[in-house]
């Protein structure tokens, strides 16, 4: 989790993401505190708030996706987009690349790698070899105690309520939901590609997928 409503969440080291119970990056007491006390007040609100989600896989094979019709970035977005709560993916920059220059957003590449990875891991459709990086939206539950206008079955002004157990934020319960899905979107690509390329010889060089220095 890289945002909890208006809170972002400062990443550390991806070691500390199981180590608390909102899935964040971070090793500071501190904050996490401070995310419990804004999930408290927003359980005796009876109200709830969205998240950011930042999902990514390490050292995906280079080819995997197809440039038109199963473009590996295009089947992870719909993957996502299944996932209950889910109302906005980005890959790589996502929508930060609508201020970038051209020159500032590609990713120039080098005998030794690529210099950034504004592409999130995939080119034209198909895996780079560098990470892939997914960021989803989770929209707020509209599952909560706060009286909300609605109607009836006769189509007359009505007025809904939900008691009992309630969930501040369901990002929460998203981030292990996330990380299955891409794992799962790969591996069919993975199998596909064996499938469709397990012969093929490739003679250019391999270049690393990490950023070159």
């Amino acid at each position: 989790m890289s945002q909890l409503g208006e809170l972002p969440i400062p990443f550390a080291a991806w070691e500390h993401v199981h180590a608390n119970p909102f899935f964040a990056a971070t090793d500071d007491p501190a904050l996490i505190a401070s995310l419990e006390t804004y999930m408290d007040e927003l359980r005796k609100e009876g109200d709830s708030i969205g998240a950011r989600i930042n999902v990514v896989a390490r050292h995906v094979p280079v080819g995997l996706g197809e440039p038109i019709y199963d473009k590996l970035d295009a089947e992870i977005a719909y993957a996502m987009m299944g996932i209950n709560a889910v109302k906005g993916v980005e890959i790589g920059a996502g929508f930060n690349s609508v201020t970038q220059k051209g020159s500032e957003h590609g990713d120039e590449l080098t005998p030794e790698g690529f210099i950034g990875n504004n592409a999130g891991g995939i080119l034209g459709g198909i895996s780079s070899g560098q990470d892939i990086t997914v960021s989803m939206a989770i929209k707020p539950t509209s599952s909560i105690r706060t009286p909300r206008n609605s109607i009836d079955q006769q189509g007359q002004a009505s007025v809904v309520q939900t008691f009992g157990r309630h969930d501040p934020c369901v990002g929460i319960r998203a981030t292990p939901i996330a990380e299955a899905m891409l794992a799962l979107v790969l591996i069919d690509h993975a199998l596909r590609n064996r499938a469709q390329c397990g012969d093929v010889q490739v003679i250019t060089p391999k270049i690393s997928g990490e950023i070159a220095s």
